[in-house]
């Protein structure tokens, strides 16, 4: 089948695998991107479409209603880059063929595709403004962590900061001072504006991946290697879009989101990268002292900025929102009158939130290079533009010489003093910060023990010159991966794989000891009985594990937050899972350290957790019965997802599961589950207990000896148009922990459809 797309260099093709992979056979690498721009439209567009508007601001006038606060918040903070001219790159070239290819699918369609037809919407071209807005978008939405300042900040300033002092992972005299400083106006801020972040949480009256990589030495062929498995939502079509360019002697494949020419994790024949999302900073929290329509700053008073966005509403009227800003970002109370969160706004003090790229502009062309590169070096040069990176991910990349680097891939605040943990006073000059660059995220070169991994965790500890990751997820992933690469001296790929599906928690290796003495202290049956099951667990979330049964679900009770409610009587405390997620060091020990306010309070922390278990071992024999000898963790916990139009004829058959799964958010072979959990669910319903919604997205292992032959999965597949096969076709291989031979040989492809374009 022959296609035409205007301005094509020397005309290529276009196959697609048996795996659902597309492949572009082209002589230049701008055709090659062309060819991967119109698969992404061919197989994604809804998606790209539905990105753009999320992106850009525009979700109203797509949606509804429902998404004018998402959107005058974003619009608000410019992360469609609107506000800033977007600056010329050197990658501009790549992002215009990538732009080429899918526009040209757009351009020739012949019928408006059924999801647009359902959202009654039509197809629009792309623009470089486009690709830039996506990537500042994902800056922005990627770690919410002004929500926890907000949270952190009132509940120090009302019940003292020595109560949550164990619980932050930084936290300096500084911030303290800084708590002393604004106790008064944190005390009256208003834990609504957690709705401009999470419109899902409702706030009473008064929001993962593992990647590693090893050298040469550590490798069983002498070739370096990577294993990464980014962690998403499970949805159909998949988050990324997998594709294989090949131009001369020039191959890449790897996973973009599809809309832009980036690919986040993949491989050349020279390097192989892989991405956790960094829990980066990249967001600050200021009081600021106001009076009238000015605010006050480390000069004096300054007049407040006012601007009015515009925003589209699908079926109903455009809404003017008014915008008033400080030099650090904009002020909430005011905007949350304007979206009618709020009454009133205070006249003494606000709150203004900064987030790192509001005001520095981001290009299109960033990050389109980094395929191009041939050494780890030169793939760090081109992360940056004039330190600039409109990311917040770690990135490590590993090249075929055995150079290994990683690199925090963002632009965030060089704080200085205060952690940025708490919120800060807006009118002192030293929390005017400087941005990072390119030099101070480069943060490991070529490793002594020649390995280097992240799993979402703080990566730096007291390392560096200011702290990049203040809210990061629990470590357990990270140390597990650390363990493995401890426990032998060179690697095969066939390690690295056994290693993505390893199931041993850690985090539970360091919190059923501890558990186990708390429930020691009861004499109720069913918490005894949970001690011999806890007792005897190999501490892995096995499909088959009985005490998994008992240890996750008490997990998600989040038996500190009725702890913590208890002994404050303060209702903020029941926000804490869903509005501050990073919020989340609290174990049972974090509470009883020495001196800690908590201590006078063992006696109810202990009957806290002794009536949680207690209730858990009730609601998991409604579902599994009495017998402990009976209960699995795969019968509680089974993964399913479909495409979200599976109500509909056209999308019906794009849906997998249920099936059982094991693993647990800290185990390295993640699923992270949601549901009303055991018990609420046996009631024929056919609800599942504990459904596994977040893991990996796929699974790659590459060596960098034979690239060839990397191994690969997809959670469901590769395709996205309705009712196509190729969406869930992988999901089988995946769920059993198996993988594909990934063929990058075109006669060794097993090509079911091939188009040729020409100009």
């Amino acid at each position: 089948m022959q296609r035409v797309i205007k301005g094509v260099d020397a005309g290529f093709e276009l196959s697609w695998d048996n795996l659902g992979v597309a492949h572009v056979w082209a002589q230049t690498v701008a055709d090659a991107y062309r060819g991967m721009g119109y698969a992404a439209g061919y197989e994604r567009l809804w998606q790209i479409h539905l990105s753009c508007a999320y992106a850009n601001g525009q979700a109203a006038a797509l949606l509804g209603e429902r998404f004018v606060a998402q959107d005058a918040m974003q619009r608000a903070f410019n992360v469609h880059g609107g506000l800033t001219s977007r600056p010329v790159s050197p990658g501009d070239w790549v992002a215009s063929a990538y732009l080429d290819g899918l526009n040209a699918y757009v351009s020739a369609l012949d019928e408006v595709p059924p999801e647009f037809v359902h959202a009654g919407a039509e197809p629009r071209l792309f623009s470089l403004d486009d690709i830039a807005a996506r990537y500042r978008f994902t800056s922005w939405f990627q770690h919410k962590s002004w929500t926890e300042k907000l949270l952190l900040g009132r509940l120090m300033a009302t019940h003292g900061v020595d109560y949550f002092r164990d619980h932050v992972l930084h936290l300096s005299s500084q911030d303290s001072a800084q708590i002393q400083l604004l106790k008064e106006p944190l005390q009256r801020i208003d834990p609504k504006m957690i709705e401009l972040a999470y419109p899902e949480v409702r706030v009473p009256d008064f929001s993962g991946s593992n990647n590693w990589a090893v050298t040469a030495e550590r490798s069983q062929s002498g070739y370096p290697m990577l294993a990464t498995d980014p962690h998403q939502p499970h949805t159909i079509p998949n988050t990324f879009f997998y594709v294989h360019l090949h131009a001369g002697d020039w191959d890449a494949f790897g996973a973009a989101f599809p809309g832009v020419p980036y690919f986040m994790m993949g491989f050349t024949n020279q390097l192989a990268w892989g991405l956790t999302t960094g829990f980066i900073d990249c967001y600050d929290l200021f009081v600021e002292q106001v009076e009238r329509a000015q605010y006050r700053s480390a000069d004096g008073w300054r007049p407040i900025e006012k601007r009015t966005e515009s925003i589209e509403v699908k079926g109903g009227q455009r809404r003017q929102i008014e915008i008033q800003s400080t030099q650090h970002g904009v002020l909430l109370e005011p905007l949350m009158q304007e979206l009618g969160l709020a009454s009133t706004v205070p006249e003494d003090f606000q709150t203004s939130l900064y987030w790192s790229l509001r005001d520095v502009p981001t290009s299109a062309g960033a990050l389109a290079l980094l395929p191009t590169a041939n050494s780890a070096q030169e793939f760090g040069d081109l992360m940056f533009e004039n330190d600039v990176c409109p990311l917040v991910n770690n990135i490590i990349c590993v090249d075929k010489a055995s150079n290994l680097q990683r690199y925090i891939a963002t632009t965030t605040p060089v704080r200085c003093g205060v952690t940025g943990s708490v919120p800060l006073a807006g009118w002192q000059r030293e929390h005017d910060f400087e941005l990072s660059t390119a030099e101070q995220l480069t943060v490991e070169r070529n490793p002594a023990d020649g390995t280097s991994l992240t799993a979402n965790n703080d990566t730096m500890g007291e390392a560096g010159d200011f702290y990049i990751h203040n809210f990061p997820a629990h470590s357990a992933r990270a140390d597990r991966i650390r363990e493995l690469l401890g426990e032998k001296s060179k690697f095969s790929v066939a390690d690295f794989c056994q290693m993505q599906l390893d199931l041993t928690d850690l985090r539970a290796r360091q919190m059923v000891p501890e558990l186990l003495r708390v429930l020691g202290s009861s004499d109720e049956p069913d918490v005894q009985l949970a001690m011999e099951v806890l007792g005897s667990w190999d501490l892995r979330a096995t499909a088959d594990s009985a005490a998994a049964c008992l240890y996750y679900p008490f997990l998600d009770r989040f038996w500190p937050r009725k702890f913590m409610h208890a002994a404050l009587q303060d209702d903020l405390i029941k926000l804490l899972p869903a509005a501050a997620p990073g919020l989340n060091r609290f174990d049972i020990a974090s509470f009883m350290q020495p001196g800690s306010p908590w201590a006078p309070h063992a006696e109810l922390l202990n009957q806290t957790i002794c009536a949680e278990m207690a209730g858990v071992v009730m609601r998991v024999k409604q579902s599994l019965g009495d017998d402990p000898q009976r209960w699995r963790w795969g019968d509680l916990h089974q993964v399913a997802f479909a495409h979200r139009l599976q109500e509909h004829p056209a999308w019906a058959a794009m849906t997998v599961g249920p099936d059982e799964i094991g693993g647990s958010a800290t185990t390295l072979g993640m699923a992270m589950h949601m549901g009303k959990g055991p018990g609420d669910a046996a009631n024929g319903s056919g609800e599942i207990a504990c459904r596994v919604y977040h893991g990996p997205a796929y699974r790659l292992v590459v060596d960098l000896g034979d690239t060839s032959r990397a191994r690969f999965v997809i959670a469901g597949g590769n395709g996205g148009r309705a009712g196509s096969p190729l969406a869930t076709n992988h999901y089988p291989i995946w769920l059993t922990g198996e993988y594909f031979t990934l063929q990058l040989q075109r006669d060794e492809i097993d090509e079911i459809e091939t188009w040729t374009f020409t100009d």
